[in-house]
């Protein structure tokens, strides 16, 4: 028997260490984050608010080690998340004259509204099926996709969550101004016989009769109904798809089969048109790029910093 402080051997040294699958912790935590979000939706029928997204996230950092560090570069970002959302719903409220695109759309459509098309090809008013709740549950990811994609990009890479973050706040702002100046009305609101699917379907899965429904943060925000294109429904998937497949290549397939799951849903819900989907496309790729140039830039300023520090001579 070697002796209990006996060197390893060259056979020990040379033996590659079992490391964790890198797929392992972002599907364990991924997992956690999804499985309790639909059980507060059909189980508790909670909303998907960010102040319990940020609890949920809160509870996987602590068990991470990692809660300091998930504090400084989250309440930042949900701080400016929500500032954008609260802004948005002030947009409807200067005077702007509302425009209306549903000419534009039938151009791009071939003489239809897709949205009437889909919803008279599969609609039933008076009842719920369940692609309608489907659907709704697609539209309503629009807050909760990019924060968990960011989440899992802060764990794997948190230099990727900071780009991510950038680009997405950038992208939200600058589709607020473009809400300020060019208001226009959703299909639901200018195309007779479009039906508002998400007024039938919410009720039906996110309420409890005679159970009080707890008070989120979006009970102080007011929505803008005429804050439709560009569609930030169809940017934030993209915009999150488009950094996924830069940090995981093949393997982020699924964040674009969500996408265009959410861009389907959209317009069968009657909230968006195609050509507002196209601007949100847009506004997208653009964010994505414009933040790329940003950190080339810095980068760049950074290393002449250092190099001109470098190069000062040492007293």
């Amino acid at each position: 028997m070697p002796p209990a402080d006996a060197s390893p051997t060259s056979e020990d040294r040379a033996r590659p260490l079992r490391r964790r699958p890198s797929w392992q912790l972002p599907a364990i935590v991924g997992g956690y984050l999804a499985a309790v979000t639909l059980f507060m939706v059909f189980v508790l029928h909670l909303s998907v608010s960010p102040e319990r997204l940020l609890l949920l996230m809160l509870i996987a950092a602590l068990v991470l080690g990692r809660a300091r560090l998930f504090l400084a570069d989250w309440v930042p970002f949900l701080v400016l998340f929500l500032s954008y959302e609260y802004l948005r719903g002030l947009g409807g409220k200067f005077g702007m004259p509302i425009h209306d695109v549903t000419s534009l759309e039938r151009v791009l459509a071939f003489g239809q509204v897709p949205s009437l098309v889909l919803q008279q090809a599969f609609y039933h008013a008076g009842s719920v099926s369940w692609y309608d709740i489907g659907a709704t549950m697609f539209y309503f990811l629009h807050f909760a996709f990019p924060l968990i994609l960011g989440y899992l990009f802060w764990i794997i890479d948190r230099r990727t969550f900071l780009r991510f973050s950038r680009a997405l706040i950038g992208m939200a702002f600058a589709a607020f101004i473009f809400y300020l100046f060019v208001p226009v009305a959703p299909p639901w609101k200018a195309v007779p016989g479009v039906v508002k699917i998400i007024d039938h379907t919410l009720p039906s899965f996110t309420d409890l009769p005679g159970v009080p429904v707890p008070a989120t943060v979006y009970h102080w925000l007011t929505p803008n109904a005429y804050a439709a294109m560009p569609s930030l429904h169809a940017a934030f998937p993209l915009l999150g798809a488009l950094f996924a497949l830069r940090l995981w290549g093949r393997r982020a397939w699924p964040t674009l089969l969500y996408t265009a799951g959410v861009w389907l849903s959209i317009v069968y819900l009657g909230e968006h048109y195609i050509v507002d989907i196209i601007g949100g496309v847009i506004f997208a790729i653009a964010a994505f790029l414009a933040e790329d140039v940003l950190s080339q830039w810095w980068a760049g300023q950074a290393a002449d910093r250092l190099s001109a520090k470098s190069a000062r001579p040492s007293s």
